[in-house]
């Protein structure tokens, strides 16, 4: 999930097909047993913060300077 939303911004369309295969990961590795449901969850939003934390660290750090 954070690859997805870390890479849509800049490439929509590698976005839009990592967002369709993603959830599925999730579903199947819940649906199998490797993986409890809420450590997908946490996973995800783990992998959503990193990538917003990614993505605009370094033009609040511009700014600062600026």
């Amino acid at each position: 999930m954070a690859f997805t939303a870390a890479i849509a911004p800049t490439w929509p369309w590698v976005g839009a097909a990592c967002h369709a295969l993603t959830p599925m990961a999730g579903i199947e590795r819940v649906h199998s047993g490797t993986h409890y449901l809420s450590g997908v969850v946490d996973g995800t939003v783990i992998g959503l913060a990193a990538a917003t934390l990614v993505r605009t660290t370094p033009r609040f750090l511009l700014h600062c300077r600026g």
